[in-house]
């Protein structure tokens, strides 16, 4: 397994596979321009695994500036979109990302992580609270893009924890 920050090549390449298979779901356009502008800007840090056969299984981003002060700031970053293919989870492999995430960020002189997850999300409010994220910031809501031209996003409530590195 390898886990390391992807190109922007591959990024591209990832938000447009998940394009071709919903074409019509205009959101995940959105999501691509955020994650690659992102990432150029150095606004992100994606960090890509890949197992022995150099597959893609998951993924998680440190987002290191945001309009949200609480979250993001001067030597602070929020961890998202932190995923793991179905058939991978249960491994260990999140927390092996969270790792090099936190690796990273210590590195790069942030000393405050922070995590939102939505409350329904149990197992993933309990990983996080294992890591450590165990200081609560907030409790938001947050609207995604809409899923069809003329929809209206989701939105769902988030609650927003930190953790010191």
């Amino acid at each position: 397994m390898e886990i390391r920050i992807a190109t922007i090549a591959e990024l591209e390449a990832w938000w447009d596979a998940k394009i071709e298979k919903q074409p019509d779901n205009p959101a995940y356009k959105v999501w691509k321009n955020n994650f690659v502008q992102g990432n150029i800007k150095n606004e992100r840090k994606t960090f890509f695994v890949f197992n022995d056969n150099n597959e893609y299984i998951g993924q998680g981003t440190l987002l290191l500036q945001s309009e949200d002060a609480v979250m993001t700031g001067k030597d602070k970053a929020e961890i998202i979109k932190l995923e793991i293919n179905p058939q991978y989870r249960g491994k260990g492999i999140a927390t092996k990302i969270y790792q090099a995430i936190e690796k990273y960020a210590k590195q790069n002189g942030i000393k405050t992580l922070t995590i939102g997850v939505e409350p329904c999300e149990i197992r993933n409010m309990q990983i996080y609270f294992h890591w450590g994220f165990t200081n609560f910031l907030k409790c938001t809501s947050e609207t995604f893009p809409p899923t069809t031209p003329d929809g209206e996003g989701e939105t769902i409530i988030v609650l927003c924890y930190s953790k010191q590195i």
